[in-house]
This record gives C-alpha cells, sequence and structure tokens, in this order.
C-alpha cells in the first residue's frame, strides 16, 4: 500500500508515464544557492530524457525558488538554526531521506558533498556526484567524502581530494551565470523603484552553516556606519538571512528572489559577508568586497583577476576605501580576460554524465575518458595528487 510520501513523490516525477530506470537523479538541495547551481542542469538534462527530483530542506527562500522556476520537489526537512539541534536531527533526517530514495529510486544522487547523499547514498549502493568548492569544512568532509564515487571542484579549489577528484576551469556560479546562461533583465530597476540611480548591494549572513562555528561577522555599529557612507554617493540595498535591526530595516532588499542576479547585474558594488553572492557579483562583472575570514579558492581566483577584493574583519579604515570602489573601464576589462578563460560550466556538466555516467555508469574513469568528456580540450584536469 503507497503512502501518502510515496504518492507525493510519484506525482512530482511520474507525469503519468513510467521514466527510464537508468536515467534519474535526486539533488539533494540544503541551501537556496544550490537550487541556482542546478536549474540549468535540470532543463538540459530534462530535454535529454533524465527524471529529476530536488529534495530540500526548508532553509531560507529556497522554497520559493523552487516554485519559480518551476522545479519538481519535495521539503523532506527542516534546516535547524544550531549545531546542536542539527546533530540532533540528523537521525530523523537521515531516515526521511532513505524513504525518498527507497520512494524515488534515482540512479544517481548530486548534492554539494551532503551528509544525507553521502551515507544513505552508500547504504542504496548509489553513485553520488559531489559539487565541492568550500576547502574550510574539514571535520564534516571527513564523513562524507569517501562516499562521493566522484568530487567535481572548480580547478581553484585549494585542497586535493583524492581518487576521482576533477577539476574544471570555472566554479559554481558559472553554471548559471554564464553569459550563455543568465541574460539580465534591467526591469529590475523599476522594481527597485531607482531608476538610473547609482545603487550598492550588502549582505549579511547568519553565522549558522557547519564552518562558521567559532565565527562572527561585522558588527551593529560597523553596518550602520557603512551604510551611512555609501548612502553619501548611492543608494544602498541590503540582503540579510537575519532580521534587520530597526536602523538598517529601511535598507532591505525587497524583490522576488528569483531577481537577485539582475539586482547585482547592474549594482555598482557588492560588499558584504557572503562568499557566493560575492563570487556572483564578480561573475556578473560588479566589482564585490568579501568580508570573512573564511577563505575560498573561488574568491581567490576572483581576487587574483582584479574582480574581488577579500577583507578578513572589516574596520573604520577599510570603509574608507570601500565607499570609493565602483566599476570602471579598467574593470569591466579585467572581468572579460576572466571569463574568456572559464567555461559553461552547465555545458560541461551535462556532457560530463551523459558521456561518462549514462554510457557505463559502473566503471571507473581514467585519464583517456577524462578529454572527451566536455568536449573542449583542457577544460578540466582530473587532480593527481
Amino acid at each position: 500500500m503507497k503512502t501518502k510520501f510515496s504518492r507525493r513523490i510519484a506525482g512530482l516525477t511520474m507525469n503519468g508515464t513510467a521514466a527510464a530506470p537508468a536515467r534519474r537523479i535526486l539533488v539533494d538541495i540544503c541551501h537556496p544557492a544550490e537550487v541556482h547551481h542546478f536549474k540549468y542542469i535540470y532543463w538540459e538534462l530534462s530535454r535529454r530524457g533524465w527524471t529529476f527530483l530536488f529534495a530540500a530542506k526548508r532553509k531560507d527562500v529556497t522554497e520559493v525558488l523552487l516554485r519559480a522556476y518551476g522545479l519538481p520537489s519535495i521539503i523532506f526537512s527542516e534546516s535547524k538554526r544550531s549545531l546542536l539541534l542539527k546533530i540532533l536531527h540528523l537521525p530523523p533526517e537521515l531516515w526521511a531521506f532513505y524513504r525518498l530514495v527507497r520512494t524515488f529510486r534515482p540512479t544517481l544522487l548530486f548534492s554539494n558533498l551532503s551528509v544525507h547523499s553521502s551515507w544513505i547514498g552508500a547504504i542504496c549502493g548509489l553513485r553520488h556526484i559531489a559539487f565541492i568548492d568550500t576547502e574550510h569544512r574539514r571535520l564534516l568532509d571527513v564523513v562524507t567524502m569517501p562516499f562521493a564515487q566522484v568530487k567535481l571542484t572548480p580547478e581553484s579549489y585549494g585542497r586535493h581530494l583524492g581518487s576521482n577528484h576533477i577539476r574544471y576551469r570555472g566554479n559554481h556560479e558559472l553554471a548559471y551565470l554564464s553569459p550563455q546562461r543568465f541574460k539580465p533583465n534591467p526591469e529590475v530597476r523599476d522594481l527597485l523603484g531607482i531608476g538610473l540611480e547609482p545603487y550598492v548591494v550588502l549582505r549579511f549572513v547568519a553565522w549558522q552553516a557547519f564552518h562558521d562555528v567559532g565565527r562572527h561577522g561585522i558588527s551593529h555599529d560597523l553596518k550602520v556606519k557603512l551604510v551611512l557612507e555609501l548612502q553619501k554617493t548611492r543608494r544602498v540595498f541590503i540582503s540579510s538571512e537575519v532580521a534587520l535591526s530597526k536602523a538598517l530595516q529601511p535598507y532591505q532588499l525587497n524583490v522576488p528572489p528569483e531577481r537577485i542576479h539582475d539586482v547585482l547585474y547592474y549594482a555598482d558594488a557588492y560588499i558584504g559577508e557572503g562568499g557566493t553572492m560575492a563570487s556572483e557579483a564578480a561573475c556578473l562583472g560588479t566589482p564585490a568586497v568579501y568580508i570573512n575570514r573564511l577563505g575560498l579558492g573561488y574568491c581567490q581566483e576572483e581576487a587574483r583577476a582584479g574582480l574581488l577584493h577579500h577583507c578578513e574583519k572589516l574596520s573604520e579604515n577599510d570603509i574608507e576605501w570601500i565607499v570609493r570602489i565602483h566599476k570602471t573601464a579598467e574593470f569591466q576589462q579585467k572581468h572579460k580576460n576572466y571569463m574568456k578563460g572559464h567555461i559553461d560550466v552547465t555545458d560541461f556538466i551535462v556532457q560530463f554524465i551523459e558521456q561518462e555516467l549514462n554510457q557505463s555508469p559502473g566503471r571507473t574513469m581514467n585519464d583517456q575518458d577524462h578529454e572527451g568528456c566536455s568536449g573542449r580540450p583542457g577544460s578540466f584536469v582530473e587532480d593527481k595528487k
């Protein structure tokens, strides 16, 4: 007898016909940014006969994005705020994911190296493709990395992950922000109500991820000072994972979350604690200031290209130079040069899945295979170290 849970999954995935059993992908979503990361991969592969299900935790704007993009999805868990609650909630979360896997019957798991996909994939004998870009989650990696059959990272990633670690010339953000994918919509200025006024985007995070334990962000006083200095010459909009104080509420960004990349594209600058959004801004050709002690390989690469400034801790002296940042012709040329050296990451992943995994899902990849995977020699390399 089918449960309500299994009927819900069947209704999302079958559309009245049985899908080919060897072409089913379960995408494990733990953060809203991962919806952006995988959406074009879904659209491309679904046109080629693959069946998808996005299994998501309820966090921030994840559900809103899944609905906005029309992605087949189900919420299997609630994101918890504290580390203790995350640990206590893990057993029921794993059980829910296990039931979902048994019902949907995927042949591939996609995740950003989540615990659920790593452990349940191993228990069920499934091939787990992990997309990794954060170096500083070593404790979590110890219990997840051994269970990923393929580990895909940007070329800039700062660690070596052993066998089946494959690097590519891009980053997660270029899976959805490459010029071939993203087309900016200038009507976002009407949503912002600013006409042609210059503006900047600030981003404050909640500091609740596993790799954020023991860390904290910009003090409230410095946030207020930064806003007051910036607003002397430009409009200020704040995107925040936590509730803003009364002093900062008038600057809250109020646009549909699926329009955030239009907002970043037309911004004069991005300043914030979020590494993903800093990288998004850089990829879109907007100068970025990343304020966080956490070093990230992809942000360091963008800093070397002159697209991003990494500031470990904000001080009053930093505010003096930050308020002078804006787009220049020199910056725009640096952005063009950066983009020329990187690939359409969605195209790479789609061809990787089709050529390597769809044809022979059980075999181990070798150098000769890798050379032909993406259709463009040198677009990725297997890590030999």
